[in-house]
């Protein structure tokens, strides 16, 4: 992670980057030092987690982790069959986390089970989703007390923490949504073709990983077109520039980017003829008796028909009973009662308005807690500093963001963190509730996790606009750091039951 403070001064068209919010008081010698021993911090953490936290925890950790091992029989793509029901389709879906750990498997000669090693190579995947967010900051402010707040706080996030050493092709997700932002505002500052070169390759390949990728390429194209509709020739005489300055680097990069985009019209152009839909089910990708045998379509299936009244209640328990998945035959038992309930008393209905403060508060506490197979929450008193904290950030933003201090980009990065998590909350986390009648449904703090590069830097950056005072500001770093450090792991320690671990 870079030590050296990128200048101050303003390139020939951009804006200068805010300076930061007092005299720089914290040495390079202390500020390396401190970033060492955070990282390493991290590190350990993980490795702890990766070797010792049961399969069973991780969210669907198993099933990420036996996809990746059907991939690693194959040089390209597997097909759909009876061996591989029970995992889900395995064809018509974002398939480059699953090829990479699938070819990576064969790198496996320590004598560790597969799925050990596949935690392992997800960690580094964790680091690079820290540097990125690092290096989003730098394009707001290089002040090394901000950036080390940054750190500490990003990296003891329980939910992140554990994800970051579990099997799951969020990690890579996360790394590429950080990657694509940092590059497309980089190019934005610095106006380098190279950054925005980058950003769409990094953009096309997030979009092979998982699905909801999508809604942020699709804000961070919007984002492009608005800073440069008014000068479209001098983008692309940036974009010339950059290939034309290494004819190799101009072929390679020319290469990788039609390469992808014709693996993403393969995919997403192709499911959309075939089934009307760039995300096809499982019983649409095989046949309704076949996908039963995949929990989370037998889940969906068994309660849909139920709710459409073509199967009774009883026999809908019946069938949930049949599926393999403790956790998933529990929530299908607990669905079908709920949906009963709410039946007979339709006021447990929540509005929008009430839906909205229950989204905000869950995933604040999916974040800072564990929601997974096995959870592990904070009661809402001790979230309230984290509230207070979110709060004082947004404060910081008004009181201090000024386009001709700042220039639009801090705006854009608001827009593009709020406008994605409100499309996660109406068109993912709301349609679920509607459908289900469960408001905690596919309501997970992770979901927001591609925006932590714009979201925690803006966080960290106003919250120090709004304390100037050196003394204060060093004292709300250490206490912030604190907090987050102690609800992350020590909280863990003490509230882990054995089932937790291998």
């Amino acid at each position: 992670m870079g030590t050296e403070d990128t200048p101050e001064k303003s390139r020939p068209g951009t804006t200068p980057r805010q300076p930061s919010a007092g005299p720089e008081f914290i040495s390079p010698a202390v500020f390396r030092s401190a970033v060492v021993t955070l990282m390493l911090y991290f590190g350990a953490r993980l490795l702890y987690y990766a070797l010792s936290i049961s399969s069973f925890v991780p969210p669907d950790e198993v099933t990420h982790a036996q996809i990746s091992q059907v991939f690693s029989t194959v040089w390209l793509a597997p097909q759909n069959s009876p061996a591989t029901w029970e995992l889900g389709p395995v064809t018509n879906i974002p398939w480059l986390y699953y090829w990479m750990m699938g070819k990576l498997l064969h790198l496996n000669v320590f004598g560790v089970s597969g799925l050990v090693f596949l935690r392992l190579l997800n960690i580094p995947l964790a680091f690079g989703t820290i540097w990125y967010l690092d290096r989003t900051l730098r394009l707001l402010t290089g002040d090394r007390l901000t950036r080390l707040l940054l750190l500490a706080v990003a990296t003891n996030l329980g939910m992140f923490t554990l994800l970051s050493a579990s099997v799951s092709y969020d990690n890579l997700a996360n790394l590429l949504a950080a990657m694509a932002i940092y590059y497309e505002f980089a190019f934005l500052r610095e106006r380098s073709g190279g950054g925005l070169a980058a950003s769409w390759l990094c953009q096309l390949l997030g979009a092979l990983t998982k699905v909801t990728f999508l809604p942020l390429i699709l804000l961070l194209n919007v984002v492009l077109i608005l800073f440069e509709a008014k000068r479209l020739p001098r983008l692309a005489s940036g974009v010339g520039d950059y290939f034309r300055k290494s004819r190799g680097r101009a072929v390679a990069m020319a290469a990788l980017l039609l390469l992808f985009l014709g693996l993403n019209l393969q995919l997403y152009a192709g499911n959309y003829l075939t089934y009307h839909t760039i995300n096809p089910t499982m019983e649409m990708l095989t046949s309704k008796s076949a996908a039963m045998n995949y929990r989370m379509a037998a889940r969906g299936m068994i309660f849909d028909d139920f709710r459409d009244g073509k199967i009774s209640y009883m026999d809908a328990l019946v069938l949930a009973g049949e599926i393999k998945h403790p956790g998933d035959k529990a929530d299908t038992f607990y669905l079908l009662m709920n949906w009963q309930k709410l039946q007979q008393n339709p006021s447990l209905w929540m509005g929008p308005a009430a839906y909205s403060w229950f989204w905000f508060k869950t995933m604040i506490g999916t974040t800072l807690g564990i929601k997974a197979h096995l959870g592990m929450f904070k009661s809402q008193g001790y979230l309230v500093p984290i509230y207070l904290l979110a709060g004082l950030g947004v404060v910081g933003f008004v009181l201090y963001w000024r386009p001709r201090r700042s220039g639009w980009e801090p705006l854009a990065m608001a827009g593009i963190v709020l406008s994605y998590a409100a499309i996660v909350m109406y068109r993912v986390n709301w349609d679920s509730y509607q459908n289900y009648g469960e408001p905690g449904i596919t309501l997970y703090g992770r979901y927001l996790f591609p925006l932590f590069a714009p979201m925690l830097a803006l966080w960290a950056h106003y919250l120090s606009q709004l304390f100037r005072p050196a003394p204060v500001r060093l004292g709300l770093a250490i206490a912030v750091a604190l907090l987050f450090i102690g609800y992350d792991f020590p909280w863990f320690l003490a509230h882990a039951t054995p089932e937790w671990f291998r």
